[in-house]
């Protein structure tokens, strides 16, 4: 069995200073990001223990959360000194466009207290691969000749078409109040 393979992206957080983080991108449809956050207060770790950490994040088209409080919610409070917040991001929490997101955190024993710390942002970009994406094979030059080939002969078939019907179109006109009866005549041999 093979291990999960993830994009980590490392993201130092001062709760009221978010700093200057390094720019980063994570690509729309992906399951494998994961922002590992160091949080501090003033260069200060901050310690977790006991707390509750929703991540919130806006994006193009609307808001989403996860919550550490939640078990399948994707946010793991960690570290050595307790001030890692680690998110496995969910695919619906990001958007095409830029992301902000800002962490609240409650503490106190009834997890009453809320801060908000400062905000950061981060670029998700569409992935090339996609609905209309098309699986490449071998035969797929030969393929795209032959349907610029059809296509060029059904352009040829209506200009032929179009032709035929101004020229019958011509016809009828021209016959049109010239001839006013028609006699067919057969001749047979007689024996």
């Amino acid at each position: 069995m093979s291990g999960t393979v993830k994009k980590r992206f490392s993201i130092a957080l001062d709760i009221a200073d978010s700093g200057a983080n390094r720019e980063f991108t994570v690509v729309e449809g992906d399951s494998g990001n994961q922002l590992s956050i160091l949080l501090t207060d003033e260069g200060d770790p901050v310690d977790l223990t006991g707390c509750r950490v929703v991540a919130v994040f806006s994006k193009s088209d609307g808001t989403a959360y996860q919550d550490s409080g939640n078990a399948e919610g994707g946010v793991t409070l960690c570290g050595v000194l307790n001030n890692q917040v680690d998110i496995d991001l969910f695919t619906g929490s990001v958007a095409p466009g830029m992301v902000e997101c800002e962490l609240q955190i409650y503490s106190d024993a009834d997890l009453s207290t809320l801060v908000t710390t400062a905000k950061f942002n981060f670029a998700c970009r569409r992935a090339i691969m996609g609905e209309e994406t098309i699986a490449s094979s071998p035969e797929m030059p030969v393929l795209s000749g032959l349907i610029e080939r059809v296509e060029t002969l059904e352009a040829s078939a209506s200009e032929a078409a179009d032709n035929a019907n101004s020229a019958a179109a011509l016809c009828h006109g021209a016959l049109d109040g010239n001839i006013s009866t028609w006699r067919i005549i057969y001749y047979t041999e007689e024996v």
